[in-house]
């Protein structure tokens, strides 16, 4: 029987800098992150998905039964002070969130990509250019990041925020 050797290489891994988050468009050319460990999936759906309350804040479109679980979804541009997303469009780009054991989706109009940046990078809104963050946004932030291309800014939210807001009205 022969011997074999089996030869083992060490691979220099690259170290990856920065946490995940997940970014979002809720304006054709404003982006904002969330980070990645909240993020349980995105999706689109429908708009017949969507079981309208009475008398619930403006900026929640419905709740969604997906999964075996029942969610708010909230027009995530409507709180953070921009447009609303158009209410006749046929689909809903949500992505959902787990803080702790609560599920809540946030529609947008599109999803975008996987960015990493370290908590270093995250600055005040008033620091970098470009940025034009509404008073009602700031609750919500832990700040802003300068976009890869250099030109733009994307808003960090807070997503422990936005699950604990008071939606009543």
């Amino acid at each position: 029987m022969s011997n074999l050797t089996i030869e083992l290489r060490e691979e220099k891994s690259q170290a990856i800098a920065g946490l995940p988050y997940l970014s979002l468009y809720v304006e054709r050319n404003i982006n904002v992150a969330v980070q990645l460990k909240f993020v349980r999936e995105t999706l689109t759906l429908a708009g017949d998905r969507f079981t309208q309350m009475p008398n619930v804040h403006s900026c929640l479109i419905g709740l969604v039964e997906h999964r075996s679980n029942v969610f708010w979804v909230l027009d995530l541009p409507q709180l953070l002070g921009f447009e609303s997303l158009d209410s006749t469009t046929v689909e809903k780009h949500i992505a959902v969130l787990q803080i702790a054991d609560m599920f809540l989706g946030l529609a947008v109009y599109s999803v975008s990509r996987v960015l990493r940046f370290t908590e270093t990078d995250i600055v005040s809104p008033l620091v970098l250019p470009n940025t034009k963050a509404a008073l009602q946004t700031v609750p919500f932030l832990k700040g802003c990041v300068m976009a890869p291309d250099g030109n733009n800014s994307i808003y960090v939210l807070d997503a422990e925020a936005i699950a604990n807001f008071n939606f009543a009205i």
